[in-house]
């Protein structure tokens, strides 16, 4: 409508009443999109490239018009208004393009787009209309006008809906394509980290933050995402008092859009003052554990009612996919821990000890089993329940030995298995004794459940073996055998409460070795 209206006024007034018409008109759009503070830059630069553009086409139109033959005998040369329309057009978008790339730095940016595409079709009908409007304007003034912006006013309606529709279509398939991206994940972390990335894609924002929530209105923030840098920062900033904006949304358990600053008090630290904010709570079986707060310079940026709708579907997803995530996750952790002590279950710990060894074959291996001695006693004196108390509290003291890519698991009953990287023979030795001591110096806190359930102070021995990798074996699979005939030949059956190791050199053959050759 512009760029017709534009070529009218061009047509009849010259380049000044077209620069004047054009940059009306771009304030009107201004205007509406509603610019802020950090944002007003837009309007000087904007009318200086429309400028540029207005000064430089009818420069080349006033160059090729007397020299272009005419066509149809018409006032207007066809060619020359053709050649000026496309100048335009492509000059308007080469600037737009050294300004995107050069300026905000976008990498996925291209001058030949579909907004150019439909800029160059738009010829047929803009010229048509523009030399309509100049002859019906000269022959009946502004009745004339009237009824050339007929054509031009339901053209502009038609695309508008057609554009509409366009945008609608984009957005439900994208919103599709995300959900069921979003279904195929298991991993709650990599579930939202996709639905931040992909929501500033979809809509608008500047900046998307996660929250976790917890109990008494105390919320954590997890994640920010800058739009610009395409950035995720995982940070870990408590908030002690809920922030007013997420309150309400925590309070009324739904989205909350705020259209302009009037609208909210400012407490979060910004580089900038946004205008538009939604906050999004994310659930799981009907309980808020999280919230998600975009924010944007832009006025109105979550207004338009089928935008809303589309993030409540999109949102919606993201709910189910975090209960479906949360729930596989929980079932893995089971199926990877002991229930009793927490810890790594044997399974779980021999294929994490396969992998480990598969990649770092060159590494040294230590294995340490640690088997509790007379534990039957303890279960027939005070009851198994005081037996499973004795167990947790034996794992937590265990686990204050594991570093990095140490792994601790329960071995089976009273047993424990501790996998070691990158120690010799006698520096596992002096770990397992340390061990060994702790064990045999702390007092066990349980009940006797076949009495009165009066607490009990429990002392406890531990037998235990260990073996190392290649030093002591050729094949890390024997690793484990070693170790367990180890503990119960060099301890258990030598009165227990010791560490027992092999140490001779390579020992292919396991079931050859009747008892080990140092013992502590």
């Amino acid at each position: 409508m512009i760029n017709t209206v534009g070529m009218a006024m061009f047509l009849s007034y010259g380049i000044l009443a077209e620069m004047l018409l054009t940059s009306s008109a771009l304030m009107v759009v201004l205007a509406k999109i509603g610019l802020n503070k950090q944002n007003i830059f837009k309007i000087p630069l904007n009318l200086l490239l429309f400028q540029i553009v207005s000064v430089s086409s009818g420069i080349v139109y006033y160059i090729v018009d007397p020299v272009l033959p005419s066509v149809l005998n018409l006032r207007f040369n066809l060619l020359s208004l053709t050649i000026y329309l496309v100048f335009y057009i492509l000059m308007n978008r080469i600037l737009i393009y050294f300004l995107e790339k050069y300026w905000y730095c976008k990498e996925e940016i291209t001058i030949i787009d579909s907004e150019l595409k439909f800029s160059l079709l738009s010829i047929f009908y803009v010229i048509p209309i523009a030399i309509m409007l100049v002859y019906l304007e000269e022959l009946y003034a502004y009745v004339g006008i009237y009824l050339a912006s007929l054509p031009l006013i339901t053209l502009a309606l038609i695309f508008k809906f057609y554009f509409n529709i366009k945008a609608k279509n984009k957005h439900l398939s994208e919103i599709n394509n995300l959900a069921l991206e979003l279904t195929g994940k298991y991993s709650q972390k990599e579930i939202i980290s996709n639905y931040i990335k992909s929501w500033a894609v979809i809509f608008t924002a500047q900046k998307i933050s996660y929250f976790e929530a917890s109990e008494n209105m105390k919320i954590t923030k997890i994640y920010d995402y800058e739009v610009d840098t395409k950035e995720i920062h995982q940070v870990h900033s408590e908030y002690l008092i809920c922030p007013d904006i997420i309150k309400a949304s925590w309070s009324s358990n739904r989205m909350m859009v705020f259209n302009s600053s009037d609208e909210w008090a400012m407490d979060f630290p910004l580089s900038y003052k946004p205008e538009s904010v939604l906050v999004l709570p994310v659930t799981r079986a009907e309980k808020i554990v999280g919230f998600l707060m975009m924010v944007d310079p832009k006025r109105d940026a979550y207004k338009d009612s089928d935008v809303v709708s589309s993030i409540r579907v999109l949102h919606s997803y993201l709910n189910i996919a975090l209960e479906n995530a949360f729930n596989f996750e929980k079932l893995q952790f089971n199926s990877r821990t002991d229930h009793l002590t927490g810890l790594t279950n044997l399974r779980a710990f021999e294929n994490e000890l396969k992998q480990f060894t598969t990649i770092n074959t060159e590494r040294r291996f230590s294995i340490i089993i640690i088997d509790l001695d007379h534990f039957k006693k303890v279960n027939d004196t005070y009851g198994h329940q005081a037996g499973n108390e004795l167990l947790k509290q034996v794992s937590i003291l265990l686990s204050t030995f594991v570093y990095e890519d140490e792994r601790l698991a329960r071995y089976g009953g009273e047993e424990f298995i501790f996998f070691i990287p990158d120690k010799t023979v006698a520096e596992t030795l002096v770990l397992a004794e340390k061990i060994r001591e702790k064990i045999e110096e702390s007092n066990f806190n349980t009940h006797n459940y076949l009495s009165k359930r009066e607490l009990v102070t429990v002392n406890i021995t531990a037998s235990i073996g260990l073996a190392t990798y290649p030093d002591q074996c050729s094949r890390v699979k024997d690793l484990v055998t070693l170790a367990d005939r180890a503990m119960y030949v060099g301890s258990k059956q030598r009165g227990r409460n010791r560490v027992a190791s092999l140490f001779r050199g390579v020992q292919d053959d396991p079931e050859k070795i009747l008892e080990p050759e140092m013992v502590l």
